[in-house]
């Protein structure tokens, strides 16, 4: 009789470590029209990606997978619009490196503790831009000239406590050099500065630049990557170029709100997996500067935005960037 007793609480032991895997297993269904919220204007580069994902998904889904904008508030107004949708998998939210750099000089989010994260999607390099008649043939001599005239060298980014910001102010305290920032509303605006010759550099997204830099408006210098870009195979990394630093690279990825089941994150992040795998979504990527990346789990996208968060408050705080 006890052997019996003791087999049933094995098997029940079994079974109750088994459970949760069984629910992972279970297909998940949507029954209703999924929404991706975009917490930035339509028509930029993060817009269009999203929505490049969203068509590529509706097949699986079954359902009509919907991007609404949601600009403002530094990407506050998105991430209220999602935290106030049921955590069932319907409503999703597109995040990106641009958010971890405003958690960082603002506090007015929290990414690991607002959202359950389901993957990255894609990966952008920077371009580190100067005009198209620049004296500046590489980033060395960029930052040997600096080094001998501190200030002089202006660049532009979207903003004070951007990504642009955070990264230069990075670099500039790590080789012992110094710049002078230009903020200004976005992207568009800094690159026409540097190509009117206001500016002396711009790290910029090259889905932002690549075109200008293929008309002859705007060079590039190097791309602030460890690899380097498929599409630009001859334009060496930073660190071929002197600059040992952090990387700085546009990433893109989707959540759900915070209390959403490990079963449907990881159901739709096995659907993104899927989708981004296609060869017209990657082709589509690639055509606007961008690459596939997909994490292999979310605990993998966790830790992506924990060392980006690491360097950026690490940098926010030493240089006193703090935006109220």
């Amino acid at each position: 009789m006890a052997t019996i007793r003791r087999r049933t609480l094995i098997a029940s032991a079994l079974l109750a470590q088994a459970l949760p895997r069984l629910a992972w297993a279970q297909p998940v269904s949507f029954n209703r029209p999924v929404k991706i919220l975009v917490p930035l204007p339509a028509g930029g580069s993060a817009d269009i990606s999203t929505r490049i994902v969203a068509n590529a998904l509706q097949p699986r889904l079954k359902q009509p997978v919907i991007v609404d904008n949601k600009p403002g508030g530094s990407f506050v107004i998105g991430m209220q619009s999602l935290r106030s949708a049921p955590a069932d998998g319907h409503t999703l939210i597109s995040i990106n490196i641009g958010m971890a750099a405003a958690q960082a000089t603002m506090k007015r989010y929290d990414l690991l503790k607002s959202l359950a994260l389901i993957t990255q999607y894609s990966k952008t390099p920077t371009l580190f831009v100067v005009p198209a008649k620049s004296r500046f043939k590489s980033l060395a001599e960029l930052l040997d000239f600096a080094k001998k005239n501190p200030g002089k060298l202006n660049y532009g980014s979207v903003g004070t406590g951007g990504l642009e910001h955070l990264w230069v102010t990075m670099l500039s305290r790590s080789l012992g050099v110094e710049f002078t920032h230009v903020p200004y509303k976005g992207m568009p605006d800094a690159l026409t500065a540097l190509m009117q010759g206001e500016l002396d550099f711009v790290p910029a997204v090259m889905s932002s630049a690549l075109p200008f830099v293929k008309e002859g408006k705007m060079r590039a210098l190097c791309v602030l990557s460890n690899e380097r870009a498929a599409t630009m195979p001859d334009l060496p990394t930073m660190k071929e170029q002197g600059a040992h630093v952090p990387p700085m690279e546009f990433w893109s990825g989707l959540a759900a709100p915070h209390g959403t089941s490990p079963a449907i994150v990881e159901s739709l992040r096995k659907d993104i997996v899927a989708v981004m795998a296609e060869d017209e979504v990657k082709q589509r990527m690639v055509d606007r500067g961008a690459a596939v990346a997909v994490s292999a789990n979310s605990e993998a996208f966790v830790r992506l935005i924990q060392e980006d968060l690491a360097w950026m408050g690490k940098v926010s705080q030493e240089a006193g960037i703090r935006i109220e």
